[in-house]
């Protein structure tokens, strides 16, 4: 007579299986990728108004207490430097416009931004393409940006965008 003990851990092994593929799924659900696509789009809305209005205190909330920016000179901008950059209307690719602008969400509290912007240089007041990516975090004071980062292509400076 057989051993009752393959037949036990095969149960087992497979119940493991079944429990494991379920636990872990492959690909975003579309309905979630969209959803959480659109409160990113109205999350950038609300930023340009924050930023329009000038409202520091607003802004504090778009991005996390250890958010850091990598400019295109490498040069790292905190918190409150990138607050104040906003505040004064200096070139920002949270508010540049976006000819390019994809979203892939992972979960239900993170997503990452790839984007290319036209940025006018303060150096020289000549235009550039700048190739971005941000972060963004939901947390428990809704999405904000934890990271980003910029790099300027100098192939594409020119007089206007």
């Amino acid at each position: 007579m057989p051993s009752p003990i393959p037949r036990v851990l095969l149960c087992v092994l497979s119940a493991g299986i079944c429990a494991s593929a379920a636990a872990h799924p492959i690909e975003p659900v579309p309905k979630t990728e969209a959803r959480m696509a659109g409160e990113i789009a109205t999350f950038r809305k609300d930023f340009a108004a924050a930023a329009s209005a000038r409202d520091a205190v607003a802004l504090r909330r778009f991005y996390t207490e250890d958010f850091t920016h990598t400019h295109t000179s490498g040069k790292v901008d905190g918190k409150d430097a990138r607050i104040v950059s906003v505040i004064a209307a200096e070139p920002a690719v949270e508010l540049a416009p976006t000819p390019e602008f994809n979203l892939s969400c992972f979960g239900e509290s993170m997503c990452v931004a790839r984007a290319l912007s036209p940025i006018k240089r303060a150096s020289d007041g000549k235009w550039f393409d700048v190739r971005w990516t941000q972060t963004y975090v939901k947390t428990g004071r809704g999405w904000q940006i934890a990271v980003s980062q910029a790099t300027g292509l100098p192939s594409t400076v020119r007089e206007a965008p």
